[in-house]
């Protein structure tokens, strides 16, 4: 059935680890991103406790000071690898003290850097830290890492997909991915057993990011839009964005809106997937398609809960499931063995598939994201053309919905429970 709600973040196995330590080993700084407290400061403190070194957090106020003070005497002190939580709260000038320490001396496991922003997105210091550095991304807990079988789908599925089509019916109900959708992903807030209290925490987490993470690095003259587009970025969530029609409804110009979205999604907190083509320049020219990093989030902005997504009517139901969806492979797609992309397709006037997951030699999965029990040829129209226009490059269609079974819809098509992402 579901998993634990008492799970703690110290009992779950993250699956991204052996990539931190791969990485680490091999290249003189690892840059880990993510969102606040999706349990890079958990990460960190196991990577000091397995191969020791330094641990350093600016969210300490004499600390950041002093980093942002005398930047290169504050790197110079300690044993090594140095690990340096919420990087960015240090300011460009620490990253640029890094950068000339790594110069200096090249061996490799020097510096471990945690940001709850993308940081490195100024061309300035992500060129500063080329060839020197590793990125990885820890999101908010996968349902493979809750449920203790850190399986990848991912794997699977391009290995083998037809052993997908096998395996005992699903345990977990309608119901049962409803109450996951809306309990989220972050590690306090699933320990929460109250509504009300993880509501309080949501509220109180966009608040904080808003207020700290992006005034630090943007001057926003009121905050308040911000909120106001995350609410927004909320009921649009598995639908492509039209900032356009977002800046009437929130009477900003467009080009303003596409600044806040561009800094909603360096603190994480929304993912933009672009539109996919074999042809690099029509990407360009579809819009993206946005989802909410987190389901628990994305339904406290929406006011509802698994009860309201069971009604007969609920316009919420769908776009959650599918973002639920797209953010567990999201997560899988970091601790990869392969190089993937994620977007979506849709052909104007014509067929659609909600993620094509590519790889760097060109094979291709399609998924579908379905909030029914039931499911029938029609659901997999935009896979079957995604098939027949790639031909051997398509490995293989999947519909993901609320149902127990995998079922056989022909030719590298299948319909799979969405307990299948972690239960097989």
């Amino acid at each position: 059935m579901m998993a634990d709600e008492g799970t703690t973040r110290g009992l779950v196995t993250r699956c991204i680890t052996d990539r931190a330590h791969e990485f680490l080993d091999d290249f003189r700084v690892l840059i880990i991103n993510g969102p606040r407290q999706s349990g890079k400061t958990t990460l960190l403190k196991q990577m000091k406790h397995d191969r020791g070194g330094t641990y350093l957090t600016l969210d300490d106020g004499p600390l950041r000071a002093a980093a942002q003070t005398d930047p290169a005497t504050f790197i110079s002190d300690g044993p090594r690898p140095m690990m340096i939580d919420e990087i960015q709260r240090g300011g460009d000038d620490l990253v640029l003290a890094i950068k000339a320490a790594v110069d200096v001396a090249s061996q490799r496991s020097q510096f471990v850097l945690a940001g709850s922003t993308r940081f490195l997105s100024t061309p300035s210091l992500s060129e500063s830290l080329a060839g020197r550095a590793a990125v990885i991304e820890v999101w908010p807990f996968a349902e493979a890492e809750l449920s203790g079988k850190p399986t990848s789908f991912l794997a699977t599925a391009f290995a083998e997909p037809e052993a997908l089509r096998t395996g005992a019916p699903s345990q977990l109900s309608r119901r049962d991915y409803f109450e996951l959708i809306c309990r989220g992903s972050y590690p306090e807030a699933i320990t929460m057993r109250s509504e009300r209290a993880r509501g309080q925490w949501y509220q109180t987490y966009v608040q904080s990011v808003i207020d700290t993470d992006i005034r630090e690095m943007a001057r926003i003259e009121e905050p308040s839009n911000l909120r106001q587009l995350m609410a927004l970025s909320a009921a649009n969530t598995g639908q492509e964005f039209n900032s356009m029609k977002a800046g009437s409804d929130l009477q900003l110009h467009r080009s303003t809106v596409n600044r806040y979205l561009g800094l909603l999604e360096t603190v994480f907190l929304v993912r933009l997937l672009p539109a996919w083509s074999r042809n690099l320049a029509a990407r360009a020219l579809k819009r993206p398609k946005l989802h909410l990093t987190d389901t628990g989030l994305a339904a406290h902005l929406l006011a509802v809960d698994a009860e309201g997504l069971t009604a007969r009517v609920s316009p919420a139901r769908g776009p959650l499931v599918e973002s639920f969806i797209v953010n567990e492979i999201a997560k899988q797609a970091t601790w990869s063995s392969a190089s993937l992309r994620l977007n979506h397709w849709r052909v104007s006037q014509g067929p659609e598939v909600d993620l094509v997951i590519e790889r760097t030699n060109g094979l291709v999965i399609g998924v579908e994201c379905k909030s029914t029990d039931a499911i029938d040829q029609r659901d997999f129209r935009g896979l079957t053309a995604l098939r027949e226009m790639l031909g051997d490059d398509f490995v293989h269609g999947f519909v993901f919905y609320t149902g127990p079974r995998s079922l056989s819809f022909g030719d590298r098509l299948t319909a799979l429970p969405i307990s299948a992402l972690w239960d097989r």
